[in-house]
């Protein structure tokens, strides 16, 4: 175990940039204050009970000597026989204090606060090599964060991630060897056999964090002996779904450098570049749609998807005046290629709606929450103010204040502007205008209030007739982009024509527990959403993870695992979820078993018992 523990912790499975510096340490016997309770370290002057651990720790150094707390700690429980990861946070914290003639005030100071990571059992492992993978994966999440939904600290990347000066990655250095410390090794190490996909998006997310701005062009060139244009903007898609944009470090501005350059490097083709700035678009459009920024994101208070959005349409823009021939009709265009430019065209309208509404709103100096501002950040982010984020009248800037979008849009992007409102004779087009994605983590029912909460994340699409009226009137106050006539043709078609096909908020329950997403949260966006169906990538997730084959053999599946339009959504009454096929038809209910808790392997955490599965209908 002693040896399992070292070899994990070994200076070569990390990098460290230059302005962090880190020493490793090992104590025999460490006694100290532990407590957890609902899945959360509590803090030594909330507790009584003591512990003795050995430890193996990376300590975080500065000129006044080490840390107060590790930056990453492995506890060997010998009593217990279990293995503990904790993480150390600098941060700004209340504490109360005796003021004199019996008064206790409080006042706020800095401390390092202790966050539980993960915990592993030996008794759940017969082999030395599995508990091995499993240290290795809850000290890289240790790092980068336990979820893509960082709603809690622990969820949520150390800084040092974040601002290019740490990442764990299990042998991305020489054996015996020093910390890597050169963003160039981050690029490289992308290439190295035996990563995951996860392992391989965080090493790029990591170097483009690490790389200055200056040198990203250039920096961007070691890619393209080591990976294909198609695996590279899938690892950039990925990247963007797993990213925490907060705090915000430039990671959209980077990501437009580093296109270019591989673009013009002639490593990326420029319709390959294209069509990754219009999925990111239409991904932060309908995320936004769905969370919108006053509404959700503390009033607007946390805006990084907002500057992404800007980075990626000005560089939309200039593709556009580039290669006006990838987004433009041609009438020598078959209709495979009219659908794929009416796609990257939707990509410019959602943009463009989605940066003109927001437009002048009051947000705080930096974009920040709550809990992000009670981190300590280094300089380049001075800490806001905290009636900036509770109070928007306390808020002295605006978001694109002095940055007009139309200043940006050229003749042929205006152009391809005017076609897009053309498109919205597609039904598919005006659905889009009031399309949201919602997430929902449906198996979390036995999770304590504000635990932590890592289990399945599902995505599914929603749309809002009154979302999509609103949009469409949006568009018709700009100028030269509809006639009158069109405008009312598109609302009549909107007003007039069927119900969308969707299943209404009214049959779906959700999560009473504060501090987690549902689907209900959609009644916050607009009343009249109704769910169209589960991202295909949700559902595969559903099936990697559980193993439906017996079922399989007892009844036929083929909708679920063939179907692309299936839809899981909690029943209005009870815990489970519900699962319907293209027809909208209840056909199995998925009850989770939390009695004897959850357990995590692989970043991934599950109900123990797995769940319970009850047939509602079949054809």
């Amino acid at each position: 175990m002693r040896q399992i523990a070292a070899d994990v912790l070994r200076a070569e499975h990390f990098y460290v940039g230059t302005q962090l510096k880190l020493v490793w340490g090992r104590a025999e016997q460490e006694e100290t204050t532990w407590e957890v309770f609902q899945g959360r370290l509590l803090d030594p002057a909330h507790t009584r009970e003591r512990r003795v651990f050995e430890t193996w720790d990376v300590y975080q150094t500065e000129s006044e000597g080490r840390s107060a707390e590790p930056l990453l700690s492995l506890k060997w429980d010998a009593a217990a026989r279990r293995f503990y990861i904790v993480r150390g946070i600098d941060s700004y914290v209340w504490e109360g204090y005796d003021s004199g003639g019996g008064v206790i005030l409080s006042r706020e100071r800095r401390k390092w606060v202790r966050e539980l990571v993960g915990a592993v059992a030996l008794e759940d492992y017969s082999d030395a090599g599995e508990l091995r993978d499993e240290l290795i994966c809850l000290l890289f999440h240790a790092v980068v964060g336990t979820s893509r939904l960082p709603l809690t600290s622990v969820e949520a990347p150390l800084p040092a991630f974040s601002f290019g000066q740490l990442l764990y990655c299990h042998g991305i250095g020489e054996a015996d060897a020093s910390p890597v410390r050169s963003y160039k090794s981050l690029a490289q190490a992308t290439a190295r056999p035996g990563l995951n996909r996860l392992e391989r998006i965080k090493l790029l997310e990591a170097f483009l964090h690490a790389v200055p701005f200056a040198d990203v062009g250039a920096a961007s060139r070691l890619f393209a002996p080591l990976t294909t244009s198609k695996d590279l903007t899938a690892l950039l898609r990925g990247l963007f779904n797993a990213a925490s944009l907060s705090p915000y470090t430039g990671l959209g501005e980077k990501t437009v450098v580093f296109l270019d350059a591989q673009e013009g490097d002639g490593f990326l083709p420029a319709a390959e570049a294209a069509d990754f700035l219009s999925w990111l678009l239409r991904q932060i459009g309908r995320h936004l749609t769905a969370y919108d920024l006053v509404v959700f994101h503390h009033r607007g208070a946390n805006y990084p998807d907002a500057l992404v959005l800007d980075a990626a349409l000005k560089a939309y823009f200039n593709r556009i005046e580039r290669r006006p021939d990838l987004f433009l009709d041609d009438m020598r265009d078959n209709e495979e290629a009219r659908n794929v430019k009416r796609l990257r065209r939707r990509a410019l309208r959602q943009g463009w709606l989605i940066r003109r509404r927001y437009e002048e709103w009051p947000v705080p100096d930096l974009p920040t929450s709550p809990g992000e501002n009670n981190r300590v950040l280094p300089s380049s982010h001075a800490r806001v103010p905290e009636e900036q984020i509770l109070q928007p009248s306390r808020r002295t800037r605006r978001l694109y204040a002095g940055d007009p979008l139309a200043s940006h849009l050229g003749p042929r992007g205006a152009e391809a502007l005017r076609q897009s409102a053309t498109d919205l004779c597609h039904s598919e087009e005006l659905r889009e205008l009031g399309t949201a994605l919602f997430l929902d983590r449906p198996f979390g029912a036995g999770k304590a209030a504000t635990e932590p909460d890592g289990t399945l994340l599902l995505a599914s699409e929603a749309f809002s007739r009154s979302v999509a009226e609103q949009r469409l009137r949006d568009l018709a106050r700009e100028p030269n982009l509809f006639t009158d006539l069109e405008r009312d043709k598109c609302l009549s078609r909107l007003t007039e024509g069927p119900e969308a096909r969707g299943l209404p908020l009214d049959a779906v329950g959700g999560d009473a527990r504060p501090g987690t997403v549902s689907l209900t949260d959609a009644r916050r966006a607009a009343p009249d959403y109704v769910l169209l169906r589960t991202t295909p990538g949700s559902v595969r997730a559903l099936l990697r993870q559980y193993d439906f084959t017996q079922l399989a053999e007892q009844m036929d599946l083929d909708w679920l695992f063939k179907g692309d339009r299936v839809l899981l959504a909690r029943g209005a009454a009870g815990q489970g979820l519900v699962a319907y096929d293209d027809g909208l038809r209840p056909r199995l209910e998925l009850l989770p078993q939390t009695a004897s808790g959850y357990t995590r392997r692989a970043g991934q955490e599950y109900p123990t018992e797995g769940l319970l599965v009850k047939r509602v209908g079949e054809q």
